[in-house]
Order: structure tokens, then sequence, then C-alpha cells
């Protein structure tokens, strides 16, 4: 306590314990200089010999006060000497701070929005205590079921019931849309959950009761707790809510509790509705997936008892996992436990978030590295500067260690400066990366106020910048700390000395952090050069289908329970004025949603299977969407008609791709392939009737290389082709589905919307790919301009000799541009290469592009040599045009 109430009082009270030091030091000096005349020398020796004695009075001050006050001191000293310093050059100053300030931001407000979809803890209490359980199935009995990383309901009793390091577990499945009811209808999207859900997360409702146990006994009667956000819009905050009986996908549930605002639903979604377990066979028509112990739908999570570590949880969860697979021979269970997040995705898909979420920082990180080579290019030319100031330092004693740790606080200086610009550039980056990003990443179909992701910073986000930027003052810092603190002190002192302070290892320095520089850009620009290619291949490309003046009507559950009530829909939209064709499809095209299964020819065993994009569609969908049957036949309105999912033989129209994949240049026609349907446990013959030309249907750019097409009842979603204006159409549709059902919910969009999106999204990813680009150009450009201004500056007077002896200036300026694009080019030829692995990351969003593509890299590629050797050739031309006695006389 003492140590530090003296430290306190030395930075208030400073000025009087640096006179009083003195004051120490010169009368030990007084006393011995007495003692030696005391002795015989004469009063001139005594003080010579008594300031020999003493020594460097500098250093004996630092010493002293080193002993008094500890290291606090000189640091102190350290920081104030280089704020004073770092005052009288406010270009360098500023020009460091903003290039860092711009590197720090962009990274701290990328990582913010990566910190709300991966990291963020769930919006619960101690909600540290919370861990998520998924679970990957190999071989046994269930190996084939939906739902990766989740769990069957038997699956999920056993774990509650035999956990004892976990106070609780709960379940919850995927977000489902469902249609609220009412004067008017809206979708909102539910969470179906087990009863103990608001006990786990210890979360009470806002209004009534939590939903309990007797809830979810089968033939319980329906109840639900109402979401928050609701509760407020559709039904104004009526207080006398509970006991009120409403309709979600037209079933009748009583309304038991309203939950509080911010109430996790099992998802990034915002939960309209909160439904026991019990009441899924009534929200999810068909096959229940609650009454079939082979379907995996539901996610764990559980909550730590007090003192209990994710180890033990681990351990105790693995042996409840082997006694279920001794329960079921031939089964291997790996469980994935970790804390839990508002991303609860199965491991496969957070492990695929997780990596493009790297590739995403990898890109970001670029451009701070470029920014710390522009700063430690600076601060050796500011180094070469100050050689001078150093030799004084070391000339009066201060030791290398000393000088470096000078140097580095600056160093810290700087980067604590620019940390702090770039927090305020960070939260104005996630912001703007939030608004603009959420409305272009979700498809038309879904609002964006449905997320409900909290991208506010957090203690995350502080340690983040923290990290970044003391990490950035080392990464900087060092190697011209280390370079300026290691030069010849003889040579320090000789003032006049052309380039005194300079050396062969600081220009090789120099360059390879030019080097650096660009090869870093030209990685960033190659895929700037590639996502634009990219994106102009989605403004040019034909995705294989009739999009214009196409419209489609998608319900928020399916319309009527009858097949006649879909066909009668059909046909009086079809009657509609400037209506031309009209067919259901269980998929839209381009659209946010996928069907899928594996397939394989007869006689091939399961490992030789393919995976296959299906969709299901009635006869008139391929002369609608203009999709050409190349050869056999379409469906006939007899197969559509008869269409059923328990049908063992199905005729199938596959796409040319996929005809070729399977038999080469063969005929397809009348040929079958097999599909194993799990839930009725039989193999499924699937004859191929046509084969439809290729259209990119899942994802634009892309052919799927398995795309097979079943005949389907009138359902799903209807495509409109009209020659109306959409306007037009879509309030005719309008008012023919209010007058036949007002209580359904539904959307009318255009087809070319969902083009549109895709267009979007690749525009999104190409300007962001662009700007980060043109950043790192920019600031290798301003490192080459630096460097090459600062080697003219050094040679000054060799340039002036040169133009006095009869050199030309171009010679000079080539002979110069020669030396500064060595490095330049190194840094390009390394760029290229590695760009050429980078862009194998980016091939799922070129949109049919290769990432090889010539135009890309090799645009790119020249683009960033030209700008360089326009830096180059701009900060060279001032010194050839100058007069040749005015340079000799520079030095």
């Amino acid at each position: 306590m003492g140590t530090w109430l003296r430290r306190l009082a030395y930075l208030f009270r400073q000025s009087r314990h640096e006179a009083d030091l003195r004051d120490e030091i010169e009368a030990h000096r007084s006393l011995r200089a007495a003692h030696l005349e005391r002795e015989g020398l004469t009063s001139q020796a005594a003080a010579a010999a008594s300031r020999r004695a003493v020594g460097n009075a500098f250093l004996a001050r630092e010493d002293a006060r080193e002993v008094w006050l500890g290291s606090w001191a000189t640091w102190w000293q350290d920081i104030r000497y280089g704020v004073r310093t770092f005052r009288k050059s406010p270009t360098f100053t500023a020009v460091a701070v903003l290039t860092l300030g711009l590197g720090i931001g962009v990274n701290a407000g990328i990582f913010t929005v990566l910190n709300g979809v991966l990291f963020r803890d769930l919006p619960a209490p101690n909600a540290q205590e919370l861990v998520s359980i998924q679970q990957t199935v190999e071989r046994g009995t269930f190996t084939a079921t939906t739902g990766s990383g989740s769990f069957t309901m038997s699956e999920y009793r056993q774990y509650r019931d035999r956990a004892r390091t976990l106070s609780g577990v709960l379940a919850h499945s995927d977000p489902r849309e469902t249609t609220l009811g009412g004067e008017t209808p809206q979708e909102v999207f539910g969470a179906i959950v087990s009863c103990n859900y608001f006990t786990v997360l210890q979360v009470p409702p806002a209004l009534g009761r939590a939903l309990t146990e007797e809830d979810c006994e089968p033939g319980a009667d329906p109840v639900v707790v109402l979401g928050h956000g609701p509760w407020t819009t559709a039904f104004a905050a009526d207080p006398w809510i509970l006991g009120r009986a409403i309709e979600l996908d037209r079933r009748r549930f009583t309304v038991v509790g309203v939950a509080a605002e911010g109430t996790y639903g099992g998802s990034p979604m915002r939960a309209g509705y909160f439904a026991p377990v019990s009441a899924e066979p009534l929200l999810w028509p068909g096959a229940s997936r609650y009454a079939d112990d082979t379907n995996r739908w539901l996610y764990l999570v559980g909550r730590r008892r007090d003192g209990v570590v994710l180890a033990q949880v681990r351990a105790e969860l693995g042996v409840i996992a082997a006694q279920i697979d001794q329960q079921q021979p031939g089964r291997s269970t790996t469980l994935a436990i970790d804390r839990a997040t508002p991303m609860t995705v199965p491991s496969q898909a957070r492990g695929a978030a997780m990596g493009a979420s790297a590739v995403l920082m990898a890109a970001f990180g670029l451009i701070l590295l470029i920014a710390c080579a522009n700063v430690a290019n600076l601060l050796l030319a500011r180094g070469t500067t100050r050689s001078q100031e150093i030799g004084i330092r070391v000339s009066l004693g201060a030791s290398r260690a000393r000088v470096l740790r000078q140097l580095m606080t600056e160093s810290m200086l700087i980067a604590v400066a620019g940390g702090l610009l770039g927090s305020v550039l960070a939260l104005w980056s996630f912001q703007a990366l939030v608004t603009l990003a959420l409305p272009v990443a979700l498809p038309p179909e879904v609002p964006a106020f449905a997320f409900a992701l909290d991208f506010r910073p957090d203690y995350r986000v502080l340690a983040f910048a923290i990290a970044l930027t003391f990490g950035t003052g080392l990464l900087f810092g060092v190697a011209p700390a280390l370079h300026a603190s290691k030069s010849d002190l003889s040579a320090l002192m000789k003032q006049d000395a052309p380039g005194s302070g300079s050396s062969r290892l600081g220009g090789r320095l120099r360059g390879t952090l030019v080097g650096v520089q660009v090869a870093l850009s030209m990685v960033l620009m190659i895929a700037a050069g590639l996502l634009l290619r990219g994106l102009y291949a989605t403004y040019t490309v034909d995705p294989g289908f009739a999009y214009r003046d196409v419209s489609y009507l998608s319900f928020g559950t399916d319309y009527g329970p009858a097949t006649v009530l879909n066909q009668r829909l059909m046909d009086e939209v079809e009657a509609l004025p400037g209506v031309d064709a009209v067919a259901f499809a269980a998929q839209t095209p381009l659209g946010e949603s996928s069907m899928g299964g594996a397939v394989r020819l007869p006689g091939r065993g399961e490992n030789e299977q393919r995976f296959a994009e299906w969709d299901e569609v009635t006869p008139g969908y391929f002369s609608l969407l203009q999709i050409p049957i190349v050869r056999g036949r379409s469906f006939t309105e007899a197969e559509g008609a008869n269409a059923a999912p328990d049908a063992d033989v199905r005729p199938v129209i596959i796409s040319q791709t996929t005809a070729r994949n399977f038999w080469g240049e063969g005929d397809p026609i009348g040929r079958t392939l097999l599909r194993d349907d799990i839930a009725r446990k039989v193999v499924v013959t699937l004859q191929v009737v046509g084969v439809a030309a290729d259209a990119q249907l899942s994802a634009l750019g892309t052919i799927n290389p398995y795309y097979i097409y079943e005949p389907r009842r009138p359902g799903g979603v209807l495509l409109v082709k009209h020659r109306a204006d959409f306007r037009a159409t879509a309030s005719s549709i309008r008012a023919l589905v209010r007058a036949r059902d007002p209580s359904l919910a539904f959307r009318v969009l255009r087809l070319e919307e969902n083009v549109a999106w895709w267009r979007g999204v690749s525009g999104a990813i190409t300007i962001l790919g662009a700007g980060l680009g043109v950043l790192a150009l920019v600031l290798a450009s301003v490192g080459i301009y630096g460097v090459v201004s600062y080697s003219v500056a050094r040679r000054y007077r060799e340039i002036g000799i040169r133009l006095a002896l009869g050199a030309r200036a171009p010679t000079v300026l080539g002979m110069i541009l020669r030396q500064t694009m060595r490095p330049v080019m190194v840094g390009a030829i390394i760029g290229v290469v590695a760009a050429g692995a980078v862009s194998r990351i980016l091939s799922g969003v070129l949109f049919g592009v290769s990432p090889a593509d010539p135009i890309g890299l090799g645009g790119a590629t020249l683009f960033v040599l030209a700008v360089a050797l326009v830096s180059g050739a701009i900060a060279t031309r001032p010194v050839t045009g100058a007069d040749p006695l005015a340079a000799l006389r520079y030095e």
C-alpha cells in the first residue's frame, strides 16, 4: 500500500519529487567533493573526481527512481515523451492512427456481427450454465433418419431422466412457420418445446403460467404460451388473453401464458408461440414426428448443476449414450456438448458456419496486416530521421533495452489511439453491415423482422478489440524498433554523413514490407476480380427457365385438406383475365427451401448412392417455365391426379446432367432408379419417362449433378404465368383467395424477385470483396509511395550528381523504378500463387465462373501492378525534374 501511495504522490507532485531527487544526488556529489578536499585535493580536482564517482546524473536519477517507484515511473516518462513527440509530428501521427484505426475498426466490426451470430450466450439468466447437446449416429436402426445432430422423443426422455450433472434438459424443434388466424391472418414462426422449457431456461412468462408436464401428455388439451410479439401486435397486449382460444394452422389452442419479451425460441427466429411437444401432430400434418420414434427432430439444451464442469457433463452423457447404443446393436453415437448459443444448429452446419466466418475474418485480417506493414514502413523511415536522437541517448548511457522500450511505448501509443478510433468505426461498420446485409441475406419469402439476433457489443467484442490493439502494436512496432536500436553509434553521431542511420538491412526490411503489402493486395484484388466476374455472370446467365411475367402464390399452410380444393383454386386462377397458365410445385424455383434424397441404380449398394435434388410438380410445370423435354414425355394428367406418396413405383423426369451422370450417352427412357423410403421401410422404384433440359433451380449459376421431378397432385406453391401487369394479376389472385378463405395467410410474389435475390447476394458479396480489395490497394499504394519517396530523398545528392554528369531524367526514373518494382514483382508472384489457392474457397459464390477465370485473374494482376508502377512514378517524378545544382547542395 505504501508503494502505491508513493506512486500516486509522485503522479500528482512530480516536479517537487524530481527536484528533491536532483538535490539529493547533488548533495551526495557535494559531500564527496568536500571529503576529497579534506584529503588534500584542490576544489576543482575534488569536484571532477566526485562527478566521476557519482557518474551520469541522468542515469543516477533514473536508477534511484526505479528503486523508489519501480518501472512505473519510467513507463510514465516514456508515455509523456511519446505524446510530445507525436504532437510535434501531426502528419505522421494522423496517417499512422488513421491507417490502424481503419484496419482495427473493420475487423472489430465484423467480429461484432459474428459474435452475435455464433458466440453470444443465450438470452437467459446464468446463461454460462447452459450447454447444447448434439449427436451423430452411425449405423444402427436410425442411421438414415432425418435431423442431423438432433434426437428422437425417446432419446430425449432418457437423457432428461438419467442425467445427474444437469439440473434439467429441455427439448425444442426447428422453428415452424405457422398461420396465426384472426381478422388479419399472419405468419409467425413458432417453437414446439418440452414442458420444462421455461423452467430450465429460468425465464418465467410475463403473463399467466408456463407449460406443465400435464400439457405434454398424449391426448392433452392443446395449449400454447403466446409469444410477446404477436401478443402486442395481433392482440394489442390484451391482458385478458389468458384462457382465450386462438387458431394456429386452423387448429384451436388455448392461451395459458404470454412469454416475456426476448424469450429464446430455440433458434435465431422470433418465436410467435411455444407449443408443447404433444401438440406436434396438430401443427405438422401427415406423419407425426412425436409418435414416430425413428425420427430425429428435437434439439437438446441442458443446465449444469452448481459446481459441475463441462467435462463432467460430457463424461456422464457419454455413458448414457453408450447405454442407448447397447439397446441397438451396431449403433455408435458421438456426442457434441458445448456452450449453448442462439445458433443451435447441427455440428456439421456450425462447422461450416465457423469455416465461412474464418474466411471472412481472414479477408478483413489481410487489411489489418497491410495497415501494419504501412505503419511499420513509416516507423522505419521515422527511425532513420531520429537516428541522431537515438545516438545521443546511447552516448548518455541508455542501453539498447531502454531504447527498445521507448520505441515500443510509442508504437503502443499509436496502436491505442488507432484502437480507440477503430472502436468508433466498429460501432458504425457493424451497424452498417447488419442494416445492409440482413435484407440481402434473406430470401423474399422470409421477413427480416423474423430474426431476433442480438448484435450489440459485449465483453467478447471488448476483449477482441483490446487484444487486436496490443497485438497490432507488437506486430508493426517490433521490427522497426529492433532496426532503429541496432544502428552503429559512430555513424549515428556523424551529423553530416549522407544516409546516416540507413543500412542495407533497413532497405531490405522496407522492401520486404512492400512485397508483403503487394502480395496481400494481390490476393484481395484477384478475389474482387473473380467476384466481379461472378456478378456479371448472374446478370447475363440464362437460368434455363422463364421467370419474367411469372408469379407464385405460397401459403403459410396447405390450402385445405383435399386435393379437389387445390384443383378448384388452380382452375379459378387460370380463368382470371391475363393469366396464360398455372401449375403447382413443391418447391419455388430459386426459393429458400429444397428437397433431396439418396438414389442409386438397381444392383448397386448403399455406398454407391448419389444425392439428388428433388421436386414434385403438376404436368403443366414444364410448359409454364419453358423447360424443354428433350427426350421422352412430360407427366400426364392421370399421373398427376394419381400421384401418391405411398406408391412403390413412380414415374419421374430427370435432368440432362442426371441422365449423363447415370447412363452416359445411353438412352435413359424406361430405365429405373431406386430410393429407400425410410418411414415405410420399403424401396421405391423410380421409372424414367422423360428427360428435361438442365435448369438452375436450386442456385443461380449451378446445375445440380442429379435433379429429379416427380408428379404431384394439386397443392403446394402455385406458379402463375400471366401477360397482364403483376399488380393487377396479384390483386385479382388476392381477392380470389380471400373470397374463398379469409382466414388464410398467403403471399403473391414475382418469380423474378427470387432471381433478383441471388443477384443481390452476388452484388453484396462483390461490393464487400471489391471494397476490401480497393482499400488494400490504396494502403499498398501509399506504402509504395512512401518507400519510394524516402529512398529518393536519401539518394538526392546521388541523383543530382547523375543528372549533372549528363544522365537523362527518364534513365534515372527507370533505374529507381526498376529497384522499386523488384519487391513489388516478388510480392505479386507470391500473391498470385496465394490467390490461386484462395480462389477455390470462393467457388460457391462465383455463380458459374471458374476460380481460374483468366479475365478475373489477369485483369486484377495487371491492375495491381499498374497502380504500383504509377505510385512509384509519382513519388520519383519531382526529383528527376529538379535542378541538379539544387540537388548537389541538398546535403
